[in-house]
């Protein structure tokens, strides 16, 4: 599991089964707090009990940690720590699309960053249904679903609650695009076709969230090209 925390990723795997990362820095929890950790690069965590977990997300969640790229705590129960972490949040979930035209995908501009167009599930939405609505609205256009590209987890506090967000996102093509405009209520200043290029350089001081998604996408579109 992939979890962003403060836009943080922070990973949880089992100790059988570790994500294919090269880690610049590991250390063990049981010696080190993680105030006290090098936290730069690619860090792994061996021995973090719920507790140091908890603490850790709570460190996470007050704190941008700018030159961490990623967090992996190593676990002997992957199934039950995934129960622990999501049951300190009430869970949301919400879905957002890649919309493609030709070789162009579509982004929008919110709150000084390029992003993609999401939002929450409204009662009795299915991921895509709501995820279809979501782009619709955001963006003014038409568009039919295909494959799911992945999902992100993503935590934030409101009112002094913690929520942990469940993002469905899909693939989609464009229908027509004739109407294009921002959803300027919902705090998008431009929607805007852009190339891979423009892409990846678009996301450069993007959210770690939303580039993970589109490296899914760019790799769900190689895998079907083969």
């Amino acid at each position: 599991m992939k979890l962003f925390v403060n836009d943080t990723p922070v990973i949880f795997a089992s100790v059988q089964n570790l994500p294919d990362i090269s880690y610049d820095y590991t250390f063990n929890a049981l010696a080190s707090t993680i105030v006290e950790a090098k936290l730069k690069e690619d860090v792994l965590v061996h021995y973090a009990n719920p507790t140091y977990i908890k603490t850790a997300l709570d460190y996470f969640s007050k704190k941008k940690v700018k030159h961490l790229d990623s967090i992996t705590f190593a676990v002997a129960d992957l199934e039950e720590t995934i129960k622990i972490v999501k049951d300190q949040f009430k869970i949301v979930q919400a879905g957002g699309g890649v919309v493609r035209k030709g070789d162009e995908v579509l982004l929008i501009f919110r709150l000084s960053k390029w992003d993609l167009p999401k939002g929450k599930l409204e009662k009795g939405e299915s991921p895509v249904e709501g995820a279809l609505r979501e782009v619709e609205e955001e963006c003014s256009v038409q568009v039919t679903p295909n494959d799911e590209i992945c999902q992100t987890w993503h935590t934030y506090t409101r009112n002094k609650k913690k929520y942990l967000k469940q993002t469905y996102w899909f693939a989609m093509d464009c229908l027509d695009d004739s109407q294009l405009q921002p959803q300027t209520d919902e705090d998008i200043e431009e929607v805007r076709w852009m190339t891979t290029s423009e892409v990846r350089q678009a996301l450069y001081d993007s959210y770690f969230s939303i580039r993970y998604v589109m490296r899914r996408y760019y790799q769900q579109i190689e895998d079907q090209s083969l």
